[in-house]
């Protein structure tokens, strides 16, 4: 077979630039051909994509979302067209479910229907708010403006969230061990000293017959303990998704003394923030109290952004709602107040959601930090009366004189 090499061709001739721009024009149809056939594989792939998202355990991670979000940003800040940009992060997605959310978006998009349309019908993955930024971001044509703002704020909450994470880790490990340390001591420890017991042929105090007791069922009744354990794992894991739940913790964490001066102002500013980064991009403000309210499950603030949503509707001052709320700091609403006054609505509340965020982040590491040593002498104490249990009548019988 004879391999015919491509002559060196000269572009500043007119047959060499003809030549170079086939060369071209044939490479560019090729990868406009790749990309179509990877957009028309997603594509259809997409509707089993879309049915099969109910039966994934687990959510799309905010990274994943957020790595979608600045891959466009830094597209469309380089000139690249929305739909363009929105195939490019569709094809490189790795997750199915976000991928499938984008092909759609893709598609309403070349349809005929604007960004900000397409990402409330099918941007399911993405935060609330970011159709109604966008839209405002459209009649400005600062469309990636707005969504490198929006990453900027999601790469905010999720260093905020890593490192309240961080601060739990130890806790949790601490947990953990108590619970192996108890399981060690009452299904292997305990059951030698019942025969111990047993040889002795004397009573045995009643805490003590509880924990041989208590030994002996969970060796014998092992499989039983380790699925009721695994039930009532899984049972929470759904329960936490529930509404009603999420609302119950939130109350919870609103009003539990130990956990309200560190939840208040975490909860806070991301509110504020949120509330601010949407009026910032052009939203109206009281599109952006409704549009928070519809995010948020804590009762109280809710009823919160009601009531500022009223006010705003009846021309009044959204601040005024604020006075009233026993949750929020007192200079909250001052702060607020200055900023309606001042037409500095966005920034006010920027800088009071970054001193609440950050005053919520310190409050939780001292709290975890004040924790461990609570979880260390619970667990001691545990110990200790699993061991004085079970020591003491020993002692008491061998120190006993015989007949």
């Amino acid at each position: 077979m004879k391999v015919f090499a491509q002559p060196n061709v000269d572009p500043t001739t007119p047959s060499g630039r003809m030549v170079t721009q086939r060369s071209e024009l044939a490479t560019g149809a090729r990868n406009v051909r790749s990309r179509q056939v990877n957009l028309q594989q997603t594509r259809g792939n997409q509707g089993t994509l879309s049915a099969n998202t109910s039966i994934h355990l687990t959510r799309v991670a905010p990274s994943a979302v957020l790595m979608s979000l600045n891959q466009l940003a830094v597209m469309t800040q380089n000139g690249i067209e929305i739909a363009e940009a929105v195939e490019h992060v569709a094809e490189t997605c790795k997750d199915d479910r976000l991928a499938a959310s984008l092909i759609a978006i893709h598609d309403s998009i070349h349809s005929g229907s604007t960004f900000s349309a397409a990402v409330a019908t099918h941007g399911v993955y993405y935060p609330r708010s970011l159709p109604a930024m966008i839209a405002a971001a459209e009649t400005t044509g600062d469309v990636p403006r707005a969504l490198a703002g929006i990453c900027d704020r999601m790469r905010g909450e999720l260093e905020i969230r890593a490192s309240l994470l961080g601060a739990i880790v130890y806790p949790v490990i601490l947990v953990f061990a108590a619970v192996v340390v108890m399981a060690a001591l009452v299904l292997g420890v305990l059951p030698q000293f019942g025969k111990v017991f047993d040889s002795l042929g004397r009573p045995v105090p009643p805490s003590t017959q509880f924990l041989l007791d208590l030994g002996r069922l969970g060796r014998q009744h092992w499989g039983l303990g380790l699925l009721v354990a695994s039930l009532n794992v899984g049972g929470l894991t759904l329960l936490r998704k529930h509404l009603f739940v999420r609302r119950a913790v939130g109350y919870l964490m609103l009003y539990a003394p130990l956990l309200r001066d560190a939840y208040r102002p975490l909860i806070a500013g991301r509110i504020f923030r949120t509330i601010a980064a949407m009026v910032g991009g052009g939203v109206p403000l009281l599109q952006s109290v409704r549009l928070t309210r519809n995010t948020v499950s804590v009762p109280a603030w809710r009823n919160l952004l009601s009531e500022m949503e009223a006010n705003l509707i009846d021309g009044l001052n959204a601040s005024d709602a604020l006075v009233h709320a026993d949750f929020l700091p007192a200079e909250a609403a001052q702060m607020m107040a200055t900023g309606e006054r001042t037409g500095r609505v966005a920034e006010v509340l920027e800088d009071i959601g970054q001193f609440y965020e950050t005053e919520g982040g310190r409050k939780t590491k001292r709290l975890v930090i004040a924790l461990e040593p609570t979880i260390i002498l619970a667990m001691g104490i545990v110990v200790a009366g699993v061991v004085m249990s079970v020591m003491l009548p020993l002692l008491e019988i061998s120190t006993v004189p015989g007949p």
